[in-house]
């Protein structure tokens, strides 16, 4: 069993005549937070008032790479339209459509071209709406990433 506190990991054995051991936690890896400024600078080897040095930013950002979050990849316009296509009540158009073709192959009028006119219309009113939908989003996406792009922030800190 192990208790933890804000400072140590200490093991508890069921044995009574056993010591407690009481071992650090990695520092960096758990919760840096919980370590003070002094314990920080002895770790990253470095000095809350002077900074980091040219030399260790250089191989800090080598080793980890530029301090900036991730973007996740900008859907394409395909996987717009197919996303416009996935709402439930999209779904239930298209198999409404499906059912008035359907409805119609089977019955009487199965020859008659025109008697498959409601499911084409809703098929193509879904499809035309599903793309604008799409079209409109993807350039909204655009008009955002242009936003973002104007009001980037400026941070100035001691390195």
């Amino acid at each position: 069993a192990y208790l933890l506190t804000s400072r140590a990991r200490i093991r508890l054995s069921a044995r009574p005549s056993a010591s407690i051991l009481v071992s650090r936690m990695a520092p960096v890896l758990n919760d840096p937070d919980l370590l003070s400024a002094e314990e920080l600078e002895k770790h990253f080897g470095t000095s809350v008032s002077k900074g980091l040095t040219s030399r260790q930013a250089e191989e800090i950002l080598a080793r980890d790479g530029p301090n900036e979050l991730k973007k996740p990849p900008k859907p394409t316009l395909f996987m717009l339209f197919v996303l416009q296509l996935t709402g439930f009540v999209i779904v239930l158009l298209l198999v409404a459509a499906v059912a008035s073709i359907a409805v119609n192959a089977t019955g009487p009028n199965k020859e008659d071209i025109l008697s498959y006119t409601t499911g084409k219309a809703i098929f193509v009113i879904v499809i035309l709406n599903a793309g604008i939908a799409a079209w409109t989003e993807h350039k909204a996406g655009d008009a955002l990433e242009a936003l973002s792009k104007m009001t980037q922030a400026s941070i100035y800190v001691l390195r």
